[in-house]
């Protein structure tokens, strides 16, 4: 009598999903050049406004210039102001040197990661993985976008530091100010909306180079309408009558001087009153000395204590539309590759 033996059936194994470290590994692998290239421009940028300010805060102290801040009266104060302008120079120049930075994470980190995986066609083998394309994706932004924060945030905190001199006596926000540009969470903002930006450009045109120009054209027409048209409406402006000076450096929306005639001051004739004031010594109170001169002023402005609510309502704004924007981003990859 012979027994057979069966054998059971086993079931199919799976193939094992791709874990989170391994798709870190293969982003990195991907954007590493491009990654460390935005950080070596971050590190030398750094340098630069380390340097600068380092002798802008010796010569801060130096000429004692913390006397000569709105409020405080100091007859040495113009000349030590004028032995300041070159520090005040340097500052210009270097904030138009990092205002432009954000728009380089759409450029060369946003833009390419979908449009080169379409143009070089290898999304065909990226999105028959186990890993399915939608994790795939979202596994690829969430990493790219907190290396760009990171990154970002911790430049905007040298940025802090380095013109904390120029705060009391210059302020930070205003329409001739472009500090406000490059400080604080409306730069990383800037940044993680550039980024968003590059990959929904990518994922739209799936070629790098239209993604590129779209990304930094879209990001200069974001910047031109929030600086002329929308940022002085994000809140309502104060109004100040009768030679009142509006508060500390001031962002002036309107503005009008009444001479004690009562005929309006033209533009050129504001400023030779104000030349004036400022060359007999009245550089700090201004207003109070005009207003002394029988002149009148009345203007629409914000206050400083009113920046970081600024900061927060811009920097709000764009990261909900860096949100619709990767969002969208996911919808369109899925189509096209559907």
């Amino acid at each position: 009598m012979t027994t057979a033996v069966t054998e059971s059936p086993t079931a199919p194994t799976r193939p094992s999903r791709p874990q989170l470290r391994a798709l870190t590994w293969v982003t990195w692998r991907q954007h590493r050049t491009a990654s460390a290239g935005l950080i070596g421009v971050l590190l030398l940028c750094g340098l630069l406004l380390l340097q600068n300010g380092l002798t802008m805060h010796a010569d801060f102290r130096r000429l004692g210039l913390a006397d000569c801040i709105p409020g405080h009266k100091n007859p040495a104060c113009p000349v030590r102001i004028d032995a300041f302008h070159h520090d005040l120079d340097l500052v210009t120049r270097l904030t138009a040197i990092i205002f432009p930075l954000p728009v380089l994470f759409g450029m060369f980190l946003g833009a390419p990661l979908i449009a080169r995986e379409f143009e070089s066609g290898t999304h065909r083998f990226a999105f028959t993985q186990g890993v399915g394309r939608t994790r795939w994706l979202v596994t690829k932004i969430t990493l790219l976008a907190t290396l760009t924060i990171a990154s970002a945030g911790a430049f905007a905190t040298i940025v802090i530091w380095w013109y904390s001199p120029l705060v009391p006596s210059h302020g930070r926000l205003g329409t001739g100010n472009l500090t406000y540009e490059v400080y604080g969470t409306v730069f990383i903002a800037r940044a993680l909306f550039a980024l968003a930006l590059g990959i929904f450009a990518g994922a739209l045109f799936r070629r790098v180079v239209p993604a590129i120009a779209a990304t930094l054209a879209g990001w200069v027409a974001i910047f031109t309408v929030t600086f002329v048209r929308l940022r002085s409406h994000f809140l309502t402006p104060r109004t100040v009558i009768n030679a009142m000076a509006p508060g500390s450096n001031p962002w002036v929306i309107t503005e009008k001087w009444t001479a004690p005639d009562g005929h309006t001051l033209s533009t050129t004739e504001i400023s030779t009153v104000q030349n004036t004031a400022s060359t007999t010594g009245h550089t700090q109170d201004m207003y109070a000395y005009l207003a002394h001169q029988g002149y009148s002023y009345k203007a629409t402005y914000f206050p400083q204590n009113r920046f970081w609510t600024f900061q927060t309502i811009e920097a709000g704004s764009l990261t909900l539309l860096s949100l619709l924007l990767l969002i969208a981003t996911v919808w369109l990859v899925r189509r096209h590759a559907a």
